[in-house]
């Protein structure tokens, strides 16, 4: 393939792909800036083995897959700090320390729940990372994980269920 049209490619499918591909590394991740982060190295090896790749595969599956790698590296090189700077700026006429606990409680049941999911089989939390946080139908999760419809259905109600017991502890 020629480089013009390698990189028009690519591009139709950084297009047509970015929103579920920024989703999936949003939850993998946790914030934005890692997730963009990812989203950028995932394009950037795709187009340096878009070559190599066999157009007889799904790409949607070849690009997840690439974004599921990167996710992996940058979370196990990250460290994670919170510093004064990090903070907020107090907002309406609240305190700092308002502000914080706030933000305190809000991440500690986000911890929560990214917990739970950490718990869940390894193809029940993709499953659930890929519908909610990637923005796939049931359909393009069977497809991507070689399952049929209503099993990925089964598995997300599951899990949903179990998730909901969990928490309601």
């Amino acid at each position: 393939m020629a480089e013009a049209d390698r990189r028009s490619e690519l591009s139709r499918l950084a297009v047509l792909h970015h929103g579920p591909l920024f989703g999936y590394c949003r939850r993998r991740l946790g914030n934005d800036s890692e997730a963009d982060d990812a989203l950028q190295e995932t394009f950037m090896r795709a187009y340096k083995y878009f070559g190599s790749f066999d157009p007889s595969r799904d790409v949607r599956k070849w690009l997840f897959g690439i974004a599921h790698n990167v996710c992996v590296e940058i979370a196990r090189t990250r460290k994670r700090h919170t510093t004064v700077a990090d903070m907020p700026d107090p907002e309406g006429g609240r305190s700092a320390t308002e502000v914080a606990l706030e933000k305190l409680a809000h991440e500690e049941n986000l911890e929560l729940v990214r917990r739970e999911l950490e718990k869940l089989p390894d193809r029940a939390r993709r499953i659930l990372e890929l519908r909610f946080f990637g923005q796939m139908t049931s359909a393009e999760i069977a497809e991507l994980e070689d399952m049929k419809e209503t099993a990925v259905r089964v598995t997300v109600h599951r899990a949903l269920e179990g998730l909901r017991a969990k928490l309601a502890k």
